[in-house]
């Protein structure tokens, strides 16, 4: 944490802890009095005895910037706490409430905003009087619309979570809702935005006192100081920089400690754009030569230098895709599928990343691009659909806005032709009536049908590689089968290929003509769907089947799980990194980590002692982990043994997983859907 808010914060903290400390300790401090005459002399310069100097009655410049910070940080904090306390159930019961409460609430508000703040505060005060307790008041009452507003969204952002939804389901009063449920949420915004608040209540209180409508002499305000020494300043500079420079670093300090705690709590972030090139120096890269496939990825690595090390989210990762047709990855959480994704696509956080490998796209080498040359390879080339269509679509701009706008930026279409062409791709992924959706906003289509929708900008400008990173992960199981039928067909009739992320082993059974399986940010095992679900080798993907729930299991029966936890990435551990939960590892796996063998020509795997094989102990022969066109993976058709596939060292008919075979695990049209 201390890391995180930097040092500025600290300074900040400090200082203002500072300034509040003199302001509550004055009378205790072996200062003059703010008021005592001729401590020194007239208009004296800054010295030993007066750090400040001293006014045009020789009066201690220092004593009475300490005392004034009692009138400014006491109306700061005063008018805060009285916005606060105000304008946060005003907030709370708008944001909460809704519909009529929420309308009423607001449209007060509304109009308090509108009226002109300076004045309503000179307004009061000349009529009602200068005085510390007037002014607190009028700088508290003109914070509450602001704090209204800002407590009624941040509630209306909780309110709608399942957390809260949960206690309504349990029968939880209203009340005991908030104070418990919405209140602590609220709470973090509400103290970064208490600082932000305070300075601008200083500035404020200090205005109103330069124009002499705030304390009134003798009690010093840092604003009356300033207005005390602006007539003599030519003569006695320090009588208004002392006060000044002190106003100016304590606003300062609230701005930043205020920001910082903002930025500790803003979540709007995604950290999806492009690497800046000076940031991230490349790791080292062995020549490759280019193939004739449409997409290869030879020895991928993106790493992260974080505070606790290098986090190698995706390390030496290598494969090749054929026009028409579907690469799966699959993996648990964490294993690095997605950054595998965002690493080919170049949507990577801006800083604190390392590179290495090379990414070819019908021969063009992606790596050596710049910022601007990927812009008009992304959508235009490469697409991708993200697992959350809410998170992908923006909630305030309507869906013919965000169809139509890949269509204008990449393919220069006027605004009329781009929405007709977004209508037009609306119909072609299956939505009904796509003259009126093209009207509507995210929030008014169903799960099913904005995932359609960011298919269908994915597909708008003709990609020839779709990227699908989970893109069922958010829907129910019916819609789950349209969506990927409808990956499907768009891949047949565009014979573009296609890289499915999924978790679902049944779908990728399905589905997938290859298979890449993923730990910890290495390949484990990669080879043909049907070859690597038959005859498993890796005892990770082993397990990963094993977890798959089988309609033959008894009822009650407890699920089976991979034991142990995923790898920590910035620190694994030697040797092989799924020794820890592999039940099968010996004394080599601790200290070697596996290098890539070969079952066939195109099935490969990275284990010392691989599954259904009866020469486990014999040591395999490692292969080069490029994809063939990038490099020669050994003799076609023989494994490690030299066998013919299908042969003794197989053990086919012995495979280890559940059956997941594609005529199993086939839609109602037939047992393979996917038309190769």
């Amino acid at each position: 944490m201390r890391r995180r808010l930097g040092k500025g914060f600290w300074i900040a903290s400090g200082w203002i802890g500072l300034v509040l400390a003199a302001a509550v300790l004055a009378d205790l401090l072996p200062l003059p009095g703010y008021d005592e005459t001729l401590v020194g002399p007239p208009q004296a310069g800054p010295s030993l005895a007066h750090p400040f100097g001293t006014d045009s009655l020789g009066r201690d410049v220092f004593s009475r910037v300490v005392y004034g910070a009692r009138v400014s940080l006491g109306v700061g904090i005063g008018a805060v706490l009285l916005g606060l306390l105000i304008g946060a159930p005003l907030g709370l019961l708008a944001g909460y409430r809704g519909k009529a409460t929420d309308a009423v609430i607001m449209a007060v508000n509304d109009i308090a905003l509108a009226f002109p703040a300076l004045v309503f505060a000179l307004a009061v005060v000349a009529f009602a009087g200068a005085n510390l307790r007037n002014v607190l008041i009028v700088l508290g009452v003109l914070g509450v619309p602001a704090w209204t507003r800002l407590v009624r969204g941040t509630t209306m952002a909780f309110a709608g979570r399942e957390f809260v939804l949960a206690a309504r389901a349990l029968g939880v009063r209203d009340r005991r809702i908030l104070w418990r449920e919405i209140v602590p949420n609220v709470s973090v915004p509400a103290a970064s935005y208490a600082f932000l608040g305070m300075a601008v209540v200083i500035v404020a209180e200090g205005s109103l006192a330069f124009l002499g409508l705030s304390v009134q002499a003798p009690t010093p305000t840092w604003g009356g100081l300033i207005n005390e020494g602006r007539t003599i300043m030519e003569n006695a500079p320090h009588l208004v920089l002392a006060p000044s420079l002190v106003m100016f670093l304590t606003v300062l300090s609230f701005n930043v400690v205020g920001d910082r705690l903002r930025a500790l709590t803003d979540v709007r972030q995604s950290g999806l754009e492009h690497v800046r090139r000076a940031a991230a120096q490349p790791l080292p890269t062995a020549p490759h030569t280019a193939g004739g496939q449409l997409l290869q990825v030879a020895d991928l690595r993106t790493h992260f230098v974080t505070a606790r090390g290098v986090v190698k989210a995706v390390d030496g990762v290598s494969f090749s895709l054929e026009r028409g047709r579907t690469l799966a990855v699959v993996g648990e959480s964490g294993s690095g599928k997605s950054m595998l994704i965002r690493s080919i696509l170049d949507l990577l956080p801006g800083s604190g990343v390392v590179r290495g490998g090379k990414v070819y796209l019908d021969g063009d080498d992606l790596t050596v691009f710049s910022p601007q040359e990927m812009r008009q390879v992304l959508g235009t080339r490469l697409a991708a659909v993200f697992q959350d269509p809410m998170t992908a679509l923006n909630p305030v701009r309507t869906i013919g806005t965000q169809v139509a706008e890949p269509l204008r930026v990449h393919l220069g279409l006027s605004r009329k032709r781009a929405l007709a062409h977004a209508a037009v791709l609306l119909a072609s992924v299956g939505i009904p009536e796509p003259g009126r959706v093209l009207r509507r906003y995210p929030h008014q289509l169903s799960g099913g049908m904005r995932q359609r929708v960011t298919i269908a900008m994915a597909l708008s400008c003709g990609p020839d590689v779709l990227f699908a990173d989970e893109p069922t992960t958010a829907l129910d199981v019916t819609v789950q089968d349209q969506v990927l039928r409808l990956i499907h067909r768009q891949r047949q009739e565009r014979n573009m290929a296609t890289v499915l992320v999924s978790h679902d082993l049944a779908v990728v059974a399905e589905w997938a003509d290859e298979v890449i399986v993923m730990y910890a940010g290495k390949v484990v095992e990669r080879g043909p769907a049907a070859d690597l679900f038959e005859r498993t080798r890796m005892p990770y993907t082993e397990a990963l089947l094993q977890s798959v729930p089988r309609l033959t299991d008894p009822a009650h029966h407890r699920l089976r799980v991979i034991t142990g936890r995923p790898p920590d990435l910035a620190a694994l551990p030697s040797g092989c990194a799924f020794h820890p939960r592999c039940p099968y590892a010996r004394e080599r796996c601790v200290t070697e980590a596996p290098p890539l063998f070969q079952e066939t020509r195109e099935h490969l795997y990275a284990c010392w002692y691989p599954r259904g094989t009866e020469a486990a102990l014999a040591d395999p022969v490692p292969v080069d982990p490029v994809p063939a066109a990038l490099g020669d993976p050994g003799p076609a058709g023989r494994d490690r043994n030299g066998s013919e596939p299908g042969g003794p060292g197989h053990n086919g008919a012995g495979r280890t997983g559940p059956d997941l075979k594609r005529t199993e695990l086939a839609g109602p049209e037939g047992a393979d859907n996917r038309g190769r």
